[in-house]
């Protein structure tokens, strides 16, 4: 079973590798004992096998065999102790990693996958969400964000905003590059998500200047300002809004005639609805938008029925009742940011939570970063690799299959990843085909 090279474990890691050793290192070569690259590269390592005790089982495995599988498969010469690992990735610069995720992407768009993403007018569904990767009441530094409470303690944490291209279709979600949430010096007004988001879209579109997106996002960024932003920068938009956030809307939405598009589904209807042109806010250099709701209604006894949910949401695209359910779908889209991506980092094995140092520079969004690109490899193999598809289904789940992976990565020495996933596939050993949580 082969995929396409380019998008294949090794050349992945081959291509990780290059960028991060295009990188300079700044360092005087008389005072380092291991290589910024092969810093970088053990760290990817233990975020991609999600086990944070990799490192010391490594070494021991290769003082014993003269090699281990962070050599074979991830490129390491050099082993660094864990301490050594927290300060050079400390001190290696965010920006490290941003062409690693342009080349990617850049990947699945010349083999055609980022092409199954493609959602309306020819753009790409984009959620654009907010999350918090550190926290702590004792440890801090300059770029912290604060909060203050009424007992008059601290809470100092890290955020960032994350964006990814999603499909309703896929469960495999692509992430981009994301952008810290940080104080920097200087500054006397704590940063904040929207202002984070802008500066990320700004990035993304000097990475990928030809493509489009359909920003979804919640009430929040359903303001004026990021909404001219947003078609200024030749985007779409599809926003959810609220009424207590927007009482001006909901107020011009009292006066409106809706259109309607029903559809019945198991023990529910759906009903679509929709009007055109609507001003977001009071004064007459309002901006006009294009209102979708949905409403789920469910048969209760007696013929009474019960409303379960409720959704409305603003867009610049045009509506009609050819479309309206693909852009409710879309709409409802931004839900996978949160539990394909956050939720599968923070509760499936990744760890995202766990302390891995906070650092004096940039060790805290490192290891995000790191985390995330390891996510972002599976992301790619789930999609396009048969190999791993099969030991995927050969392990029975998500979880047996990294328990399996993990064992074997630990136990033995590989030429390859894909020798190691032969192995699984190939081997007459019962525990190993039915490995389980």
């Amino acid at each position: 079973m082969h995929t396409k090279k380019m998008l294949g474990f090794t050349s992945l890691i081959k291509c990780f590798s290059r960028l991060v050793k295009s990188t300079p290192d700044k360092r005087e070569s008389y005072r380092t004992d291991y290589s910024m690259h092969d810093t970088i590269m053990s760290g990817l390592a233990c975020m991609y096998i999600q086990s944070p005790s990799l490192l010391e089982f490594q070494r021991r495995l290769d003082k014993k065999q003269h090699r281990s599988n962070l050599k074979t498969q991830f490129i390491v010469q050099n082993i660094p102790k864990d301490t050594q690992m927290r300060e050079l990735v400390d001190q290696a610069s965010k920006e490290t990693f941003n062409p690693v995720f342009k080349e990617y992407l850049t990947r699945l768009q010349r083999n055609k996958w980022l092409l199954k993403y493609s959602y309306e007018d020819g753009a790409y569904l984009l959620p654009l969400d907010g999350t918090q990767f550190h926290s702590s009441k004792n440890i801090s530094c300059e770029h912290c964000l604060t909060q203050e409470h009424k007992n008059g303690s601290v809470t100092y944490s890290h955020k960032v905003v994350q964006a990814a291209i999603v499909h309703p279709d896929h469960k495999q979600v692509i992430p981009m590059c994301p952008e810290e949430i940080r104080n920097e010096d200087g500054d006397t007004k704590q940063d904040c998500e929207i202002n984070a988001a802008k500066r990320l879209m700004l990035k993304l579109k000097k990475m990928h200047p030809r493509l489009k997106y359909i920003r979804l996002g919640d009430s929040i960024y359903a303001t004026t300002p990021f909404i001219k932003e947003t078609l200024a920068q030749g985007d779409h938009y599809i926003f959810a809004v609220k009424p207590g956030d927007h009482t001006t809307l909901f107020e011009n939405l009292k006066a409106v005639d809706y259109e309607r598009h029903d559809e019945s589904g198991k023990n529910k209807r759906y009903v679509y609805e929709w009007c055109k042109n609507v001003a977001l806010t009071a004064g007459d250099d309002s901006i006009y938008v294009n209102v979708l709701r949905l409403r789920i209604v469910t048969p209760q006894d007696e013929g009474n029925d019960k409303v379960t949910y409720i959704g409305t949401w603003i867009t610049d695209l045009g509506v009609n009742e050819s479309n309206i359910v693909k852009l409710v779908k879309g709409a409802r889209s931004r839900w996978r940011i949160e539990n394909e991506c956050f939720n599968t980092l923070k509760n499936q094995g990744y760890e995202l939570k766990h302390n891995y140092g906070h650092g004096d520079k940039n060790l805290c969004f490192n290891f995000y970063l790191l985390t995330l690109l390891a996510f972002y490899i599976h992301q790619i193999l789930e999609l396009s690799d048969k190999l791993f598809q099969a030991v995927r289904k050969e392990c029975g789940t998500l979880k047996g299959t990294w328990i399996m992976i993990r064992s074997l990565f630990n136990m033995f020495v590989y030429n390859s990843w894909e020798a190691m996933m032969e192995h699984i596939l190939n081997s007459d050993d019962y525990y190993l085909h039915k490995a389980s949580p």
